[in-house]
């Protein structure tokens, strides 16, 4: 009996020392970054924006309702393909004009997890060469 007691005694034992060893992993696995990494490059670069369109339809269909005032008939149709054909390149260029920064920042990153990415963003963060960041949702934050 004393045996068997002891026995038990000795598995539960090892049972919550072998826990607590597994919690400490845990604990410190937490405390690590899964998306953090060392900044090994900075540089600046022209950003390319693609999201053009929403100036030219804009003003494609004010130039249509404007140019359908004029006229009557036939005359009318020609001046509102004219109005719209007018008002698209006006929206174009003007949206083309007002478009944010063409500049942005490309970012070399040495994930902790040996990986290498390359973000880019319109703001510096203020990062620097050996600057510690995390990448979220395609952006650098500082640690």
């Amino acid at each position: 009996m004393k045996l068997r007691d002891s026995l038990i005694a000795m598995t539960l034992g090892a049972a919550v020392i072998s826990t607590g060893s597994a919690l400490a992993r845990d604990r410190d696995y937490d405390q690590r970054c899964g998306n953090c990494g060392t900044v090994t490059s900075v540089e600046q670069v022209r950003h390319k924006d693609s999201h053009l369109g929403a100036g030219t339809a804009i003003g494609a269909i004010a130039g249509g309702v404007l140019g359908s005032t004029i006229g009557k008939g036939d005359g009318r149709t020609a001046a509102t393909v004219g109005g719209a054909v007018a008002g698209g390149a006006i929206g174009h260029q003007v949206e083309k004009n007002n478009r944010g920064s063409e500049r942005a920042w490309r970012f070399g990153v040495r994930m902790d997890n040996g990986r290498y990415v390359t973000v880019t963003q319109g703001d510096n963060p203020d990062v620097q060469d050996g600057d510690r960041v995390r990448v979220y949702n395609g952006h650098l934050e500082r640690r």
